[in-house]
Parts: structure tokens; C-alpha cells; sequence
């Protein structure tokens, strides 16, 4: 079913926000969540489970991981059914990412050393320590992508935010633009099968003759009384 004629059904508004950049920037979010929240999750089970206290750095990347799922989840429904404020989403992104790039500076500092040495078994000396040193990595890496996409979202938010205010111009909002070009199609492909819309020439014309009709022998009697006068 069509997404532009979905939304006109349920009367949502059109959003301004162009949508590839908008879903695939969303979807790298969603992804760098899910990764560093999957990893997080499996290195404090095992720390809790040797009782071990756990780091302030996976507590932050858990939650924001969390969080970022959160706010996915939320603005992807308003987006789909109500509508979603580029002010309403910039400031949930903005927030978002100053707890991305906190976490990504406490990781960076605590993994400094770890990120400098290769992942062998000259350097680790066992296969545990080579699998935690690439579970680290691509925390690291997943990390990066997370904050990165989230600061292009907030950009993106600000971006639409400033193009939807700008004053004197209207902006076709995006999802519009389908709609726009399948009008001008059936008014082209109308004028090639040869209709056209109704002028009101023929109303017109019905008018004349129905006036015609009705008052032409009167016309015409009112010319013949005024001859005859002007002959006598």
C-alpha cells in the first residue's frame, strides 16, 4: 500500500525531513544501539556474576544505548501517525548525543592501550583474552558509529528545523512531492486521450437559445408595432 496515500488516510501531517537521510541515519543509530547495548549487557552479566564491580563507562554505554532505542521507537510513531517536530526531535537528538560522546571519551580513555595492539596470540597469550580484545574493538568501533550518526541526526533536525521556518517561502514538504507528481501525470495523460475540462461553452450557448426561444416573438412583434408607428 502506497505510504503517501496511508498517511492521507489517517490525516497525518506531511513531514519536511528527506527520507532517505532520515531512515538511514535512524537506522545506523538503531544498529550502533543494538551492538553496544548487546555488548555491554553480556560483559556485565559476566562482571556481576564474578562480582566483580561494574565500570561507570558501561553503565553510561548500556543506558544511552537504551535510551537511543527509546527515543527510536518514539519518534518513529510519531513520524508514522501523528507528526514528528524537527524542534521535538532535535532536541531529543542533541541530548542523546552529549551521553553518546561522553560515553564514547570514557571508553576511548579506559581502551586506550588495548585499541594500540593487534588481536594475536603473540600479544594476548590465550584465545579468551584475543576474544575480549575484539569484543573491545568493535565496541569501540559500534561506539563511534553511534555518536557520529546521532550528531548527523541533530544536524539533519536542525537543517529541516531552519528550512521549515524560513520566512516568505514555502517549502514542498517531501512527502508531498509523489502526490504532486502523480497530478501532473493524470493531467497529462488526460490531454493525450483527449479530454478536456468543461469551459461552460455549451451552458452557454444552451442559455442563448432558451433566451432566444422565450423572448424572440416578442422581439420581433415589438419591432413590427414600432414600424407601423413610425409609418403613420
Amino acid at each position: 500500500m502506497n505510504t503517501n496515500a496511508r498517511r492521507r488516510g489517517a490525516k497525518v501531517a506531511p513531514s519536511h525531513y528527506p527520507r532517505i537521510a532520515f531512515h538511514g541515519l535512524r537506522f545506523a543509530q538503531l544498529i550502533s544501539a543494538t551492538v553496544v547495548g548487546g555488548i555491554m549487557a553480556y560483559f556485565m552479566y559476566y562482571l556481576r556474576a564474578e562480582r566483580i564491580p561494574i565500570p561507570w563507562t558501561f553503565i553510561v554505554l548500556f543506558s544511552i544505548s537504551l535510551a537511543t532505542v527509546a527515543v527510536l521507537t518514539l519518534t518513529i510513531i510519531l513520524y508514522n501517525f501523528t507528526y514528528l517536530s524537527p524542534k521535538f526531535n532535535c532536541l531529543l537528538n542533541g541530548t542523546v548525543s552529549i551521553f553518546w560522546m561522553l560515553g564514547f571519551a570514557l571508553l576511548s580513555w579506559n581502551l586506550s592501550n588495548t585499541l594500540k595492539k593487534s588481536c594475536d596470540l603473540q600479544t594476548w597469550r590465550s584465545g579468551v583474552a584475543i576474544s575480549v580484545c575484539r569484543e573491545y574493538k568493535a565496541l569501540w568501533t559500534f561506539t563511534l558509529v553511534g555518536t557520529l550518526s546521532t550528531l548527523a541526526a541533530l544536524a539533519l533536525d536542525i537543517w529541516t528545523h531552519r528550512k521549515t521556518t524560513e520566512r516568505g517561502v514555502y517549502v514542498l514538504p517531501e512527502d508531498d512531492k509523489n502526490a504532486a507528481m502523480l497530478k501532473d501525470m493524470n493531467g497529462k495523460n488526460s490531454q493525450t486521450k483527449g479530454y478536456e475540462a468543461s469551459r461552460g461553452g455549451a451552458f452557454e450557448e444552451e442559455i442563448d437559445i432558451a433566451y432566444h426561444n422565450r423572448y424572440g416573438d416578442d422581439a420581433l412583434e415589438s419591432v413590427g408595432y414600432h414600424d407601423r408607428v413610425l409609418h403613420k
